[in-house]
């Protein structure tokens, strides 16, 4: 605890003196009234020199310490950081010009009220997202105790479904509750019983049935969380297939929702790209082919281009190859593929 807390004071400490540093370049030192607008602009500057700073530090420890990738670590919190930083800075601004002025300190204080609510809600804000994250972390980790096989599964899943729906120019809080949905895919295995899920052998019809259950028990657990939104469809039909063979409600091409079609191929892509209890990794290129072989039948076309976009651009980091699922068929387009294993998922 007294390392994060001496890490935050020192990082805050070199943000603010890298900002004091870019507004002496260009702004005054006592500002005054008549000074506003021309310290005005060095004061942005200032306040996004500090966003950036801290942005900066955050990730590479995020990068050195945890292993991520600098696009994950850097371009995912800056805009948040930057928030706060470009509205306080001029707000501070604005005091210290009316602190200076013929109407004194009584006016300056009247800028604490708008601030003071600002503040709060932004406040509000950042405890709703963090408490939305732990109810996400929370339940996925809840289904990692119980299927050992999809241990980071579902985080990855998240990740692509970020990669595809980034391509489809999806953003914003459509775009946070996409990643919601894609870790929260297999939330439903809750609801089956452990025996089933941990099965060594070959599946009975019996337990192929109640595996395929749990895209409803998902959606029946997440019914009252209403931050997801979207997600809670995709949770109920990822198992659904383009040609009406899918589970639970055999849906057919657009009666397919959006968000289900992106994380289904989502999860296919990392079940193939993930070491198994019966077969290793595939390749990223073979993983890639097995999905366009099967656009059309099973999955969005649209949603195995944009992935296949994605990678190009971006890659696959090798920690997201790594263990864990059973959940994938060897042939993703069959109707009846996976029946012989566990929560096969496709």
């Amino acid at each position: 605890m007294w390392v994060r807390r001496l890490w935050h004071a020192a990082q805050f400490s070199l943000a603010a003196s890298a900002a004091s540093y870019a507004y002496g370049l260009g702004g005054p030192r006592i500002v005054t009234a008549p000074d506003f607008p021309h310290a005005l602009v060095p004061a942005l500057a200032a306040a996004l020199v500090l966003a950036v700073t801290v942005t900066a530090l955050d990730g590479g420890v995020l990068v050195t310490a945890e292993g991520r990738s600098p696009r994950t670590a850097w371009s995912g919190p800056l805009p948040d950081a930057l928030v706060p930083p470009l509205l306080y800075g001029p707000t501070g601004l604005l005091m210290a010009v009316l602190w200076h002025s013929p109407y004194g300190p009584s006016a300056a204080l009247l800028v604490l009220l708008p601030m003071s609510v600002s503040s709060w809600v932004l406040d509000r804000c950042r405890r709703e997202r963090a408490a939305h994250q732990a109810t996400v972390r929370a339940l996925v980790q809840a289904v990692d105790l119980k299927d050992r096989y999809t241990r980071g599964h579902s985080e990855r899943v998240g990740r692509a479904s970020v990669l595809i729906a980034r391509e489809l120019g999806i953003s914003g809080d459509r775009l946070e509750a996409l990643r919601f949905a894609g870790t929260l895919h297999d939330v439903g295995k809750l609801g089956i019983p452990t025996r089933i899920l941990r099965k060594d052998g070959p599946l009975t019809p019996e337990e192929r049935r109640v595996i395929e259950l749990h895209p409803e028990y998902g959606h029946e657990m997440v019914r009252g969380i209403a931050f997801l939104d979207e997600a809670r469809a995709a949770i109920l039909h990822h198992h659904e297939r383009l040609d009406g063979t899918g589970y639970p409600y055999g849906l057919k091409g657009r009666q397919i929702p959006e968000f289900a079609r992106v994380v289904s191929v989502a999860d296919a892509f990392d079940a193939m790209t993930s070491t198994r209890s019966y077969s290793r990794a595939r390749p990223v290129p073979v993983a890639l082919a097995e999905l366009h072989r099967c656009a059309g039948s099973h999955f969005d076309p649209r949603m195995v281009a944009a992935l296949t976009r994605a990678l190009d651009r971006h890659g696959w980091a090798p920690e997201n190859a790594v263990p864990v699922s059973r959940n994938v068929p060897l042939d993703h387009c069959s109707p009846t593929a996976g029946a012989a294993r566990p929560g096969a998922s496709a």
